[in-house]
């Protein structure tokens, strides 16, 4: 197996990993280290850009890029997991915060049916949600049709409720300015 598969294999059970404990709340402190290699040419491989707003938010990658550290603490690990598990997820509308009360109650009303069916993507009363409950930079819901298979998550970013599609988009590389990295995430 090439390492760029076996890099893209391990993120995404990493960030799996990561979504089952912190929804089982088996979370705890622990360490984890990034690794982070510089590529000098991507070929015809895959890659999601890093804006220079969004890496403001992320001391620990800017320091992990520049060589000063690469061991992160859980919640850092956990706040870059939220990130890149969002950044591998597709965009699809955001919804007012006026439903972020109903979420939290885990009520699917017909306004936010409305909502969700204007923008092409219809609920029925067979969806339910579950709000995930954890120490992360972005509050989370899965809107889920059957148990344990969300359809959608819905995260809350700088105070927007935005709504994407459930399912992990496979990238080899991130872009930040204009170099490209290979990202991997070591739990310790």
């Amino acid at each position: 197996m090439d390492d760029k598969l076996k890099m893209t294999k391990l993120l995404k059970i990493s960030i799996s990993i990561i979504c089952i404990v912190s929804i089982s709340g088996c979370t705890g402190e622990y360490n984890a280290e990034i690794e982070i290699k510089e590529i000098e040419d991507i070929d015809n491989g895959t890659y999601f850009e890093i804006t220079d707003d969004e890496l403001k938010e992320y001391p620990e990658l800017i320091r992990s890029i520049s060589g000063e550290g690469r061991t992160l603490s859980s919640d850092e690990f956990e706040r870059l997991s939220d990130f890149f598990s969002m950044k591998h997820a597709e965009y699809l509308f955001s919804i007012d915060m006026k439903f972020e009360n109903n979420l939290n109650d885990n009520i699917i009303d017909a306004e936010l049916m409305n909502t969700f069916e204007s923008n092409g993507f219809p609920l029925s009363e067979k969806y339910s949600i579950i709000t995930r409950e954890k120490n992360s930079l972005y509050d989370s819901w899965f809107i889920n049709k059957k148990a344990n298979s969300p359809e959608y998550v819905i995260w809350e970013i700088n105070d927007e409720l935005k709504v994407y599609k459930s399912g992990y988009i496979e990238y080899q590389f991130t872009k930040i300015g204009e170099q490209y990295y290979e990202i991997q995430f070591v739990v310790t």
